[in-house]
C-alpha cells in the first residue's frame, strides 16, 4: 500500500470524526467528548505513521509527523484568533467546515503570495493582541456577529493557505498535506468550547491571550518578511504549542489559588 492509498483511507476516517465532532450531542459531556476526539486523533496519527514506516520508510513517516505538527500549530493559531473575537459555537462549526474544504483544496494547489499573506495576517493578529490587552483582564469582548464571522472565516482561509504551503514544503506530497491538515482539525470545536469556558473563569484572561497573540503575530510577520511564508521548523512548532500550554497552565493555577482564598 503506497502513500496515496494510506492517505485517502485515513482522511476518510478523519472526515467522519470531524463530522461527529460537529454534530455530537447528548450523553457524553464536553470534556469526555473532547478527550475522545483528541485520543482518536493521536491514534490515527500513530497508525498512519506506523503504516508509512512499514511501506515507505522512515523518511516519509518523519515527513508526515512533521507536516502534522505544522498543521497543528496553524490550528492552534486559529484557536487563538477565534478566542480573541469571542466567536460563538455556531461560527466555529462554520470555520471547521471552511478549514477542511480549504485545506483539502490547497493541498493540491500552489499557494500564491504566501509571504505577503503571512505579513498581513501577522499584523492583524497583533492588532487583535492589542485589543485583548486593552480588555484589562476581562474576557475578550465579542465583535459584531457579522464582523466576527467574516473575521474568523477569513482567518481559517488564510491559515489553511499558510499551513498547506508549509506542510507541502515539509512533505512534498499533496496526499500527506491533505491528511495532516484534516487530522489537525479533529476535536477543534470541543477544544475551543473548553478553552472559552476556561477564559471566562480565569482572572486576567485577556492578558494571557494577548501574550499568545503577540507571539503568533510576530512569528507570522517575521516569516512573511523572510519571503518563505510560515515557519515550519520543528522548534517553532514546539515553541508555539509550548507557549499556549504554558499560558493556559499559569491561568489555571492563578484561578485555583484565587478560588482557594
Amino acid at each position: 500500500m503506497g502513500v496515496p492509498a494510506i492517505s485517502w483511507s485515513a482522511t476518510g476516517i478523519l472526515l467522519v470524526l470531524v463530522a461527529w465532532d460537529l454534530t455530537a450531542a447528548g450523553r457524553a459531556g464536553p470534556l469526555r467528548r473532547c478527550t475522545l476526539l483528541l485520543v482518536a486523533q493521536l491514534l490515527v496519527a500513530a497508525l498512519v505513521g506506523a503504516m508509512l514506516l512499514g511501506t515507505s520508510g522512515s523518511d516519509v513517516a518523519t515527513q508526515f509527523f512533521t507536516g502534522w505538527a505544522t498543521s497543528l500549530a496553524a490550528t492552534v493559531d486559529l484557536l487563538a484568533v477565534l478566542l480573541s473575537v469571542a466567536a460563538g459555537m455556531e461560527t466555529v462549526a462554520v470555520v471547521v467546515v471552511v478549514g477542511v474544504l480549504a485545506r483539502g483544496a490547497l493541498a493540491f494547489a500552489d499557494a500564491p503570495l504566501v509571504g505577503v499573506v503571512s505579513v498581513v495576517f501577522g499584523a492583524a493578529v497583533l492588532w487583535a493582541a492589542w485589543r485583548a490587552f486593552r480588555g484589562e483582564g476581562d474576557p475578550p469582548r465579542p465583535l459584531a456577529p457579522r464582523l466576527a464571522t467574516a473575521a474568523v472565516v477569513l482567518a481559517a482561509l488564510v491559515l489553511a493557505l499558510l499551513s498547506a504551503a508549509a506542510t507541502r514544503e515539509v512533505t512534498g506530497s499533496a496526499p500527506l498535506v491533505l491528511l495532516a491538515g484534516v487530522l489537525a482539525l479533529v476535536g477543534f470545536r470541543h477544544v475551543f468550547g473548553l478553552l472559552r469556558g476556561l477564559l471566562a473563569r480565569v482572572p486576567d484572561a485577556s492578558v494571557g491571550l494577548a501574550v499568545v497573540l503577540v507571539f503568533i503575530g510576530v512569528k507570522s510577520v517575521l516569516a512573511g518578511l523572510s519571503g518563505v511564508g510560515p515557519a515550519h521548523d520543528a522548534r517553532v512548532v514546539l515553541l508555539t504549542l509550548g507557549m499556549v500550554g504554558a499560558v493556559a497552565a499559569l491561568g489555571a493555577i492563578t484561578a485555583a489559588r484565587r478560588a482557594a482564598r
